[in-house]
């Protein structure tokens, strides 16, 4: 009997060791691969202003944690606002739990509220920026987009201090 005891203490040991280990690589999955959508999203985006020449628009909304991608014609329209709230985005992607919008940065501005735009020309051009996407263990992805090529590139995680 006190064999059996002693096993299940440190089977009970071990596992309060391990199943840590085993579930904190989780919310860095979660996060690289909201890195890794958001960034595809934009290169499609990207990718159809050229094909179908006409400018598209990606905002990224820090109070819903979310981005969404319109025809920039459908914005001229309408307010911000309501197109966000109402209008049919081409692509709506919103944030899994534990990951956010860390900031997004634009020349001199680091903007962490409210909403971020890019724009995607027809000539493939964009207006530029950098988004950072972070989780709840202080790891963050840096998404770069080019303003002269529009090229959208992901960089490795930092840790965010």
């Amino acid at each position: 009997m006190i064999e059996l005891l002693v096993v299940l203490v440190i089977i009970s040991l071990v596992s309060a060791f391990v199943a840590p280990r085993i579930t904190a690589p989780i919310g860095s999955l979660q996060l690289k691969t909201a890195s890794k959508k958001i960034a595809g999203a934009m290169r499609y985006s990207r990718s159809l202003a050229v094909s179908q020449r006409e400018s598209r628009v990606c905002f990224f909304d820090f109070e819903n944690q979310a981005m969404s991608i319109f025809p920039v014609a459908a914005i001229d329209s309408a307010e911000q606002e309501e197109v966000l709230a109402n209008g049919e985005a081409e692509i709506r992607y919103k944030l899994p739990e534990g990951v956010y919008l860390a900031k997004a940065i634009f020349g001199d501005l680091d903007i962490n509220s409210g909403l971020f735009e890019v724009v995607f020309f027809a000539n493939g051009s964009s207006t530029g920026g950098e988004i950072v996407l972070a989780n709840d263990r202080g790891r963050s992805f840096r998404i770069q987009i080019d303003f002269i090529t529009g090229m959208v590139t992901l960089t490795e995680p930092e840790h965010v201090g």
